[in-house]
């Protein structure tokens, strides 16, 4: 298997030797790298572009994307061997550096090496100084053509005795041309120009550059010149390819251009909306690559690429001799002096021999007699020179780019949860669809927006987009299948930074969330896409998928409905068994855990007391129907004829305590841990509601006792008052209340007619029920057995 081979450092590459490289490159790693030809240049050469991702995390136009270029120079070399070098270290580092795997597999890099191919190709060849384009603005124009004019293969530099020179020799070094002072009156004086021959034969158009064109400046601007930047915008071929690619492709997010004599890194001066994010940026990558970050305003690439179509723009310009060599405060438009060059050409003899020839005579065939030497700007002042210095450059640019990738936007979903809430009709013996809740929740995870960056908000940056692929048989309920979200932000801060620290932005910009509703036991496929955050897709229900067969289905068990059910009958009551001898020194057992409490039950009969005969069977229990509408009053009939009441033995009431149904000193035993477990009481069937009272009897009352019944009553309270002659008295304290909130023994009743009592006198609430023939002890706070204070103080009160 091929193996990507390292980046020649003592040469720089010609436009074919780059394509063989990057062909290599792609038979080494097939599933990472593919080689593409995106156009000519100007003069037929071929334009490469390496689209380098991992296909099988997804496509390239399915991921976020950065743009990386040579740059537009037809002399600057170097950007050309840092792409080159960067594409060995993607392709080379995968699956060993977890960064670069963890890029590949969500980034997708478009690598052009170079775009000025023909003049590059021009400049290696013959030496020739060309700006950018190969392309003549004027055609017939004259002037100086620089090149190599002896045919060493160097295109150096020229100079010539003229009485009205501006240059001289250095008295420090005289290999050093130096600019001519005022008081300056001795020679010799000289003529400098670059190498290379003059086109029309005239010696009035020294110096003069036969083409300025500049590719950089033909992308559409403000401030056009048609001498640098051509007829009308993208005229060129170069610049048209690379706006083409751009339109096309609007997954990218970022541009890093290369350049050189910057010393330092470039990027657009950004719009207010974008300065805070952006200038957080550029304090980020001055720490990553050691370089100082400028911005600048100058029409050409940059400014098209950040105002018309809103990317991230960085130039990277690493290279710079007088930043190496120590020269302070050097600026690439500020002449060095003369202790400058200096130290410059004494640094080059020591690191670099040869990127400085001596001055040797030469006869040119239309200027006569002048010499050659002096810089060697291809591999001086414009590239590093071939050697150690050229691989220190290549690091530092492939640490740039990779820094730039991890801020791109990358889309990420947190959450798609499927939720099952029910089960549709079937239809035709068909299986029961189920109802399915789906959720979704998308971020951006990445550093920069969605949108990137807001440029001149001439365009748009696109939306986020959910879409809902579900298989046959599977429909959507509530929902749309394709859902157009919001813009999302990023982690870094978007917000103007102030000199306290302080939290701004809205979190719920930072992610988008949604649901639908789907019908069906399908898969289900969903797809987040943005164009410049990339694409997901994710799938549920893959267990669930439908079945094609011929053979019946059998309909799924519906779930367990979730509403509280009625409980179920209790168990027939039995005794419990009480322990033959409680443990004293045992803790209680925990309690059961808590059950509804049952609805308070009458018990069927009284508890049989020791030495007392048992009151008749207790009716059932009386069930409270709903009022019955009201009836015109019937003349009451006779009342039937009793004998009179016997004298009976009257039941002592205990002494109550606890709660409702529970035998004497049940308080006490469980106090003590003793108590038998009480058992729960049969629930009593419901009986009919009872006839309307014919002569004004109280609803729910027993049927009245023949005889007289204020005779029968008269009877029962005389029993009562012996009764209660026979209990002792207690002083000052009135006898205990039964538990309020329904825990009393006797059910409530409405107050009858009123009749006389045993005193003769009318009584407010005479009672209605006759407890003894209803098996119940008698109230203690009735008023017939309350003592005389409390009886008139209930009276009084009322």
């Amino acid at each position: 298997m091929p193996v990507v081979p390292s980046v020649a450092t003592d040469r720089y590459y010609v436009n074919h030797e780059i394509g063989d490289y990057l062909r290599i490159a792609e038979e080494a790693a097939p599933h990472l790298l593919r080689l593409y030809t995106i156009g000519t240049s100007y003069e037929g050469r071929p334009l490469y572009m390496a689209e380098i991702t991992n296909r099988a995390t997804g496509e390239g136009h399915e991921k976020p994307a950065l743009w990386i270029d040579g740059g537009w120079r037809g002399g600057q070399l170097l950007g050309s061997s840092a792409c080159l070098e960067l594409v060995r270290q993607l392709t080379a580092h995968y699956g060993r550096d977890p960064v670069v795997s963890d890029l590949l597999d969500h980034v997708t890099f478009y690598v052009c090496p170079r775009l000025a191919a023909d003049a590059g190709d021009l400049s290696l060849h013959t030496g020739e100084w060309c700006w950018s384009s190969t392309r003549p603005v004027a055609p017939g124009m004259t002037g100086l053509r620089p090149g190599d004019a002896n045919g060493d293969g160097r295109s150096l530099q020229m100079r010539q005795q003229d009485p009205l020179g501006q240059w001289k020799v250095s008295r420090r070094d005289a290999r050093l041309m130096v600019p001519r002072s005022p008081e300056d009156r001795q020679g010799p004086f000289y003529r400098l120009m670059p190498e290379g021959l003059c086109e029309g034969g005239s010696r009035a158009t020294h110096g003069a550059v036969r083409s300025r064109l500049d590719l950089e400046r033909n992308f559409p601007c403000s401030d056009w010149d048609p001498e640098i930047c051509g007829p009308y915008p993208l005229s060129e071929p170069e610049p048209r390819v690379v706006a083409d690619f751009f339109r096309s492709h609007a997954n990218l997010g970022a541009v890093v251009s290369f350049g050189n004599l910057g010393s330092g890194l470039c990027m657009p001066e950004p719009t207010r909306a974008d300065a805070p994010l952006v200038n957080r940026l550029a304090r980020k990558l001055q720490e990553w690559t050691n370089l100082a970050v400028n911005q600048t305003t100058s029409p050409g690439y940059l400014q098209w690429a950040y105002q018309n179509q809103g990317l991230l723009v960085v130039r990277c310009e690493p290279w710079s001799l007088g930043r190496v060599v120590g020269v302070e405060r050097f600026d690439p438009d500020r002449p060095l002096d003369e202790p400058e060059q200096a130290s410059v050409i004494r640094w080059l003899d020591q690191n670099c021999p040869g990127a400085f020839y001596p001055w040797t005579a030469f006869d040119h065939p239309q200027l006569g007699p002048v010499e050659l030497g002096g810089w060697e700007w291809l591999y001086s002042w414009l590239n590093p020179p071939p050697g150690g210095l050229l691989q220190s450059e290549l690091d530092r640019f492939s640490k740039l780019v990779l820094g730039v990738a991890q801020c791109l936007p990358r889309l990420h979903v947190s959450e798609f949860i499927e939720e099952t809430l029910g089960w549709a009709e079937s239809h035709d013996g068909e299986e029961y669809p189920p109802l399915r809740k789906l959720r979704a929740v998308v971020h951006n995870r990445g550093f920069l927006p969605t949108w990137v960056c807001r440029g001149a908000e001439r365009q748009t940056q696109g939306h986020l987009e959910l879409q809902l692929l579900m298989d046959h048989g599977t429909s959507l309920v509530l929902g749309k299948e394709r859902t157009q979200g919001q813009q999302l932000v990023g982690v870094g801060l978007n917000e103007a930074e102030t000199a306290v620290p302080y939290t701004a932005g809205d979190a719920a910009e930072a992610r988008y969330e949604v649901e639908w509703l789907v019908q069906g036991a399908g898969r289900v496929q969903l797809e987040v896409r943005h164009p410049r955050a990339g694409m997901c897709h994710l799938n549920v229900s893959a267990d669930r998928a439908v079945h094609h067969s011929a053979e019946p289905v059998p309909a799924p068990q519906p779930p367990p409905y979730s509403a509280p059910l009625p409980p179920p009958p209790p168990p027939p009551s039995r005794p419990a068994a009480r322990p033959s001898a409680p443990t004293p020194l045992a803790p209680p057992p925990a309690p059961p855990p808590q059950a509804p409490p049952p609805v308070p039950q009458r018990p069927a009969a009284a508890p049989a007391r020791p030495g007392v005969p048992q009151p008749p069977a207790r009716p059932a229990a009386i069930a409270r129907p709903p009022a019955p509408p009201p009836q015109p009053p019937a003349q009451p009939a006779p009342p039937p004829q009793v004998p009179a009441a016997a004298s009976r033995p009257v039941p002592q009431p205990a002494p109550r305590s606890g709660h409702l149904g529970q035998p004497p000193g049940t308080a006490a035993a469980l106090a003590a841990g003793n108590a038998p477990q009480q058992q729960p009481v049969p629930l009593a069937a419901p009986t009919s509601p009872p006839p309307a009272p014919a002569g004004g009897r109280v609803l729910g009352s027993p049927p009245p006792k023949a005889g007289n019944p204020v005779s029968a009553f008269a009877a029962h309270a005389r029993e009562l008052i012996q009764a209660s002659q026979q209990r002792p008295a207690v002083q000052n304290e009135p006898p205990a209340r039964p538990p309020t909130g329904g825990g009393g023994d006797f059910e409530p009743f409405s107050p009858g007619l009123p009749i006389k009592s045993a005193y003769g006198q009318p009584a407010e609430s005479p009672a209605s029920v006759d407890f003894d023939e209803l098996g119940l002890p008698p109230d203690p706070m009735d008023s017939r057995v309350l003592p005389p204070l409390l009886l008139r103080k209930r009276e009084k009160g009322k």
